[in-house]
């Protein structure tokens, strides 16, 4: 039996509006890039809600590429579960399109889905949700465990194999909460394509908004407003050097009016860093990049995560990293001299904010070099070696 001409992948994820976090924009990616290279991608999702509202994939700009089908199976039921009935029935009705299919994240419905459905025709990429640091909320721990005992476990045994976007990420396993010794593992390449963008153009459409920020130096936070994140230690990191450091800190993220958010609000109160911190809604495409452009570096106090795409957004136009050693990409920035790294301590992170902030012209510039040479060598999907397409290739079956 001959191989087909075009290989075709269905993705399955439970939503692709970006302020889910990351894995929107690096499945975008890898799939515009997969594309290009003759495969044909089609990504089944569903409607998430939040709040009050309900958020769809094709809100998404990323997605205007007739190179990709989104296929939209509605709402989702069960909460985070994302139990979705009309997604499996369509899964059964057209498993035999496709060459392979790649499952995203853990903890839902589509895993068991695809233990059901696909054999072992699929890889999942676990995007970080087995990472210790989950294991610290003692009940959600021991749901998970009971959840795994009885399903996940099966759920990823009987898929091709998992994939993880690191070697820290690997690493991380041997120490979860549960027991993945027997469990297929493939480190794959991860990242995103740089965007062309106009750099005038995005950077008055950030100024635009900002006005403010034209005339100060500012370090840049882009991410969801979480627990994981670190947020509260870099608001007590910006308390312990702000007679030190001129610059503002501009926080951007989507807002959901967490339990979470609300504490981050009440320490800048507190500490009355009004001045000093600009607590923004989500940035997304040009006010982002003009964002990312006309930041001095990226900052990250993360306790846990699995890759970090705002860091890797931030390289791919020359900006130099601040984050912690919990961020499985931090060898590979330090590999490269590509930014400062610390414990996920506010003594610590506030260390390298003030060792970085004395840093002449000379060698900030040394550090843009460095983090752009770590972008291209470490996370540019541009670059065929350890892609996915590479691994799905060996992977079909002759």
């Amino acid at each position: 039996m001959k191989m087909k001409k075009s290989i075709k992948i269905l993705r399955i994820i439970p939503t692709l509006d970006p302020m889910y976090g990351g894995p929107s924009k690096t499945i975008i990616d890898t799939s515009l890039m997969m594309a290009n290279k003759g495969f044909e991608i089609d990504i089944l999702t569903g409607l998430q809600k939040k709040g009050s509202k309900v958020y769809k994939a094709k809100k998404n700009t990323s997605l205007n590429s007739k190179k990709i089908r989104i296929i939209n199976m509605g709402k989702h039921f069960f909460g985070d579960y994302c139990f979705n009935l009309r997604q499996f029935t369509w899964l059964y009705n057209n498993r035999d399109k496709y060459n392979f299919v790649i499952v995203h994240g853990l903890w839902q419905f589509s895993t068991l889905m695809a233990r059901i459905l696909l054999k072992k025709n699929y890889f999942i990429f676990i995007h970080g949700q087995l990472d210790p640091w989950f294991s610290e909320n003692f009940l959600k721990k021991i749901k998970k465990q009971i959840y795994w005992f009885f399903f996940e476990k099966r759920n990823l045994l009987n898929s091709s194999s998992i994939l993880i976007t690191s070697q820290g990420e690997k690493k991380t396993l041997k120490n979860t909460y549960v027991n993945t010794s027997n469990i297929n593992k493939k480190v794959v390449r991860y990242g995103i394509l740089k965007p062309k963008i106009n750099r005038k153009k995005v950077l008055n459409s950030f100024y635009k908004s900002f006005p403010k920020l034209k005339k100060h130096k500012f370090y840049l936070f882009l991410g969801r407003f979480h627990e994981k994140k670190g947020c509260d230690v870099l608001i007590k990191s910006i308390k312990e050097v702000e007679k030190k450091v001129d610059d503002i800190f501009l926080l951007a993220g989507p807002k959901t009016n967490s339990n979470y958010e609300k504490k981050i609000q009440i320490l800048i109160d507190k500490y009355k860093l009004k001045e000093k911190i600009i607590f923004s809604d989500m940035l997304l495409d040009d006010v982002k990049w003009g964002a990312i452009l006309a930041s001095k570096a990226m900052v990250l106090s993360s306790h846990g995560e699995n890759f970090g795409v705002s860091l890797v957004e931030s390289m791919c136009f020359g900006k130099p990293v601040l984050t912690t050693n919990k961020v499985n990409i931090s060898n590979e920035i330090l590999k490269h001299k590509a930014g400062l790294i610390s414990n996920d301590s506010v003594d610590d992170f506030s260390k390298i904010i003030l060792k970085f902030n004395k840093y002449k012209k000379k060698e900030l510039n040394i550090f843009s070099k460095n983090a752009y040479k770590c972008f291209v060598n470490q996370f540019d999907l541009s670059i065929e070696k350890n892609s996915l397409s590479e691994l799905i290739k060996k992977n079909i079956n002759p």
